[in-house]
């Protein structure tokens, strides 16, 4: 069962069908319990009538006064007998005709009630009690017909259950409503969603319940780092297109003019020269595709374990000039965001340390109550202080000799600043090179 309306109506048409079984069957017995409560009652007021009726003549022999008993006594199978026993001797109502009621054991200390088998298959209540007139040991028992109540008590409660049955589909019904209106949300999440794919709103409708709201938040959450992504890939699209525009316009203005017929060194020189500037940007931009990888978006991850996968992959892109990296990252440090921030920000921040470091590379990592801090380090020359905000600019080389396009950065710029952090450029007190530190606040309640 998928859908979640079925489950909820399913769950509930279980506990509306249990409720209403387990009232009808307390209401059948609660009414059945007050019946025989009050023909008990009456049977008790009957026998105590009896008592007061019987006498004992000179010879001890017990008898009842014939003007005090009812006349529904002297009715046969009338359903209402009583029967009197003591030493040697048995009183029968006229009612009973030739029968005679089958007693349970009587006690004397308090009423016995028993439903007992009389005349014709009646089924009686009998109410009984043994008691001590004129030192005999007297028994007496009193019963009515139980029959006319059980049926009067079945006829009820089919009523009642009818009742129930029409008041179950009627709640049915208001269920169905409820369960309905309480998935609106839902439904209108789902109407969004296309509206979402078609460029028409920017984000869901937070507007929602408790329930369905840290739902919304965080596919709102996941759109902005698409988003976000994707302006980041436009802009390093649109400064690539521009580092390539130059040569490409050399190219053209080359194979514009004819190749000199006598010596062409020179012109050669500069078609393989400018060739080769625009494989070195295009091998730049897909070193930074492998150093990024996959990752799925909002996937909080350890630092420890992809750190150690960007720092093979760069030791394989750099394998010509053995680099030593030191690693300086507890293992159980974790980064609150997304894996292909985290590993776009350390590939740009280690690969410019890679371009260069002399020899040595270090990447280290701490984090505290409130922020996380990743801190790259190299041993090479470095760059000026009055040169490193322009560093920070999208397209901006210092030293025009070395592979890249000023992108790097400005990248890891953007990342920091959408976290909410902070990037510090430095001369490296240890190795001398440059020091490049992003700070990251937490999220609240990250319990990493």
């Amino acid at each position: 069962m998928t859908s979640l309306q079925a489950r909820l109506s399913a769950g509930l048409i279980l506990a509306l069908a249990a409720l209403i079984v387990l009232v009808v069957a307390v209401g059948g017995y609660s009414l059945r319990r007050i019946a025989e409560d009050f023909v008990a009652t009456r049977l008790e007021h009957d026998l105590e009538t009896l008592v007061a009726a019987l006498e004992f003549d000179a010879g001890g022999r017990s008898q009842l006064a014939a003007d005090r008993i009812g006349a529904v006594f002297r009715q046969p199978y009338s359903g209402h007998y009583y029967q009197i026993e003591s030493a040697g001797d048995k009183i029968r109502s006229r009612s009973l005709w030739d029968a005679e009621l089958p007693l349970p054991p009587l006690v004397a200390d308090r009423f016995t009630r028993a439903f007992v088998t009389g005349p014709q298959d009646q089924r009686l209540l009998l109410v009984g009690r043994t008691l001590r007139i004129r030192d005999q040991a007297v028994a007496i028992a009193v019963t009515e017909d139980f029959t006319p109540v059980e049926a009067g008590l079945r006829r009820l409660l089919l009523g009642f259950g009818l009742i129930a049955l029409a008041l179950f589909g009627a709640l049915l019904l208001l269920q169905r409503l409820i369960v309905r209106r309480g998935l609106a949300p839902l439904e209108q999440v789902r109407r969004e969603l296309p509206r979402l794919a078609r460029g028409e709103i920017a984000q869901l409708s937070v507007e929602a319940p408790d329930e369905v709201r840290p739902l919304v938040a965080e596919l709102n959450r996941l759109l902005d780092l698409l988003n976000q992504r994707q302006r980041r890939a436009r802009h390093a699209l649109g400064n690539l297109a521009h580092a390539l525009k130059t040569p490409l316009t050399a190219l053209t203005q080359l194979t514009d003019q004819p190749p000199p017929t006598g010596d062409a060194g020179d012109w050669w020189w500069d078609l393989r020269q400018q060739l080769q500037h625009i494989r070195g940007l295009t091998e730049r931009e897909l070193k930074r595709a492998r150093i990024a990888g996959g990752g799925n978006p909002g996937q909080r991850v350890l630092l420890a374990g992809e750190v150690a996968d960007l720092v093979e992959t760069l030791r394989r892109i750099h394998r010509d000039r053995a680099l030593r990296f030191e690693l300086r990252i507890p293992s159980d440090s974790a980064f609150a965001g997304d894996r292909d921030d985290l590993l776009e920000l350390l590939g740009n921040l280690l690969d410019n340390a890679c371009q260069w470091a002399a020899s040595v590379v270090w990447l280290s990592a701490g984090a505290d109550a409130e922020r996380l801090w990743l801190r790259v380090e190299d041993d090479g020359p470095g760059c000026p202080p009055e040169q490193l905000e322009l560093l920070r600019q999208r397209g901006t080389r210092i030293d025009e000799s070395r592979a890249g396009h000023g992108l790097g950065l400005a990248i890891v710029g953007d990342i920091v600043a959408q976290y909410g952090g902070t990037l510090r450029l430095d001369r490296s007190g240890s190795l001398g090179g440059l020091l490049a530190e992003a700070t990251l606040p937490r999220p609240p309640g990250d319990p990493s």
